[in-house]
């Protein structure tokens, strides 16, 4: 049975470092579902039950949900144990977004056409496409490919700088420790210690990898942040917290003992922040920012003792490997497009992302069994939610344990608001 005994160290108050980004709030309407033909129909039966209403939408939606799609039948298929279903889905979300969301010449001009559109094909919100390579760089990790796990989170990484038109630090710890941990699984030691030195300056308390420690273990718990409409006529884009969840801490079963999990990564932060700092909400495409910028709350912030972001520069998202080199730029249909002034906020987001990520490394053998217990908000265990998983090594002497107080369920068509 594993075992761990770390002391973390108190968080440091940092300096959150401004970021500028200039955005584009176009407004969705309800679209016609199309028809599905027999051939599509019966691909949608050929899938595990739980993905079938979500290739269903797939279809049904067409190119404008295409990416959304992508992600929620993703996400949905690596809970469920799907790996390749996961890998395969989102693939192609990469692929889509890097056509646009990739540090080119070509993808910065298919940028200024795309902010033209005011009824535009869903590409994410950058902690959106951000947690996109997150879930690959997982696959990989399981696969034992270091080199393209290391890629897939400095992606994210990149991908989290870029803030529409303009480049903005990033502070998305989860994909740096990440990195850092498939950096040591690689045998680049000194890769791994710069990605974690980068680390302290955004949580100084993280539980940095022991040399004995040769499994990871990584924990969802609550429900994704929401984009809202707000202000009249509702083109205002604000984003709030997910809702209907009670999980917000998470303990792992240590022989008799119960183990608080490190909560690494609060979503909605990311979703709400530019470069460690608070988005008051978007209007016309312009950010507004919250005056008082220390005044943003985070799961973090109470779970962690207010671990800071300090500002950090993405300069390793270059590194990207190469199965993320060849990418090849989708041409954007702008015909029929306009702009309009106020268009209503586009609201779709990517509803199966969780609240908060927590991890733990850990010494742990192949098929140890893992017990996963989720707490509220007073730390207090939440009533028949728990999570058992095990640890699988990937062949090369890593492991890793996936547990979340997510589970598929049937869910709206995206251009329904909450």
């Amino acid at each position: 049975m594993w075992f761990i005994d770390k002391t973390w160290l108190k968080p440091v108050l940092a300096t959150a470092i401004a970021g500028t980004l200039v955005g584009c709030a176009s407004g969705p309407k309800v679209y016609d579902r199309a028809t599905l033909a027999s051939s599509e129909q019966s691909l949608v039966d050929s899938k595990p039950d739980v993905l079938q209403a979500d290739f269903q939408n797939l279809f049904e939606e067409g190119q404008r949900n295409k990416v959304l799609n992508l992600m929620e039948i993703g996400v949905k298929a690596y809970r469920a144990g799907y790996r390749q279903e996961a890998r395969n889905t989102l693939t192609q979300a990469r692929l889509e977004i890097e056509s646009v969301y990739a540090d080119t010449d070509s993808a910065r001009k298919a940028r200024s056409i795309w902010y033209e559109e005011a009824e535009k094909d869903f590409k994410g919100e950058p902690y959106e496409r951000a947690m996109v390579y997150f879930y690959l760089g997982l696959i990989y990790l399981e696969e034992g490919d270091y080199g393209n796990a290391r890629a897939s989170f400095l992606a994210g990484l990149l991908q989290d700088a870029f803030a529409e038109e303009e480049q903005n630090s990033t502070d998305f710890a989860l994909l740096l420790y990440l990195a850092g941990w498939s950096a040591l699984q690689m045998g680049s030691d000194q890769l791994a210690r710069e990605h974690f030195e980068e680390l302290k300056l955004y949580r100084p308390d993280a539980p940095i990898p022991d040399a004995d420690d040769n499994a990871l273990l990584i924990v969802e718990t609550g429900k994704s942040p929401r984009k809202l409409g707000d202000g009249v006529g509702h083109y205002q884009l604000v984003y709030r917290r997910g809702k209907k969840f009670q999980d917000v801490s998470a303990e792992v079963r240590n022989g008799k003992e119960w183990l608080p999990l490190y909560p690494m990564e609060d979503i909605f932060f990311q979703a709400s922040t530019r470069g460690g700092r608070a988005i008051d909400r978007i209007v016309e495409g312009q950010i507004q920012f919250k005056e008082n910028t220390r005044a943003v709350g985070s799961t973090l912030s109470s779970a962690s003792q207010n671990s800071m972001l300090a500002g950090f520069s993405a300069a390793a998202g270059g590194a990207v490997g190469a199965g993320f080199a060849a990418i090849s730029l989708i041409s954007v249909a702008a015909d029929g497009m306009s702009a309009s002034a106020n268009t209503r906020a586009d609201i779709r987001y990517w509803k199966g992302l969780p609240d908060t990520i927590h991890l733990m490394p850990v010494t742990a053998a192949s098929g140890d069994p893992v017990t996963v217990r989720f707490l509220d908000k007073y730390g207090q265990p939440v009533p028949g939610l728990t999570d058992n998983t095990e640890f699988k090594f990937d062949g090369r002497g890593a492991g890793l344990a996936f547990a979340t107080s997510r589970r598929p369920i049937q869910e709206k068509t995206h251009d329904q608001a909450d």
